[in-house]
């Protein structure tokens, strides 16, 4: 188990202004690749434990600290662990890097689990038993960096 996951990118021209600076909005689809690799990281596949289930992640609140500039062709890491969970949340911490390993950004995403027929915040333990038991087992960080 890993409790952070990191996983790295080369920033795509997409993603930036069109002076190629990247744009605000990319961090935040950044945080879901790295959550989603978090997941898979540690055994959880979202789409198989938690589609499957009638379960989806529903993001609460997003944060993103912006330290550093990032542009078109820079290659990019960050750094995802979980710093929270309860039977009807998740929270994560991102820390993005950029190739000499300079922080440039941190983040923190918080996210209910809800029923995907309902549209209902649930209680996982009880929605579904087994995927809260997979998730016990997930590397918590308590100091988050």
């Amino acid at each position: 188990m890993e409790a952070v996951v990191r996983t790295t990118l080369e920033v795509r021209w997409g993603e930036c202004d069109p002076a190629g600076i990247v744009y605000h909005p990319a961090y935040i689809d950044w945080f879901s690749v790295a959550r989603m690799r978090f997941l898979k990281a540690n055994g959880v596949s979202y789409m198989e434990e938690f589609h499957d289930s009638g379960v989806v992640l529903v993001v609460l609140e997003a944060t993103c600290r912006y330290t550093k500039t990032l542009r078109a062709e820079d290659e990019v890491t960050i750094a995802a662990q979980l710093v929270e969970r309860s039977r009807t949340r998740l929270a994560l911490t991102y820390d993005v890097f950029n190739a000499e390993a300079e922080l440039c950004a941190t983040g923190r995403t918080e996210h209910a689990f809800v029923d995907m027929q309902t549209n209902r915040a649930v209680n996982l333990g009880r929605k579904a038993p087994r995927l809260w038991e997979l998730l016990l087992t997930l590397p918590m960080s308590e100091n988050p960096a």
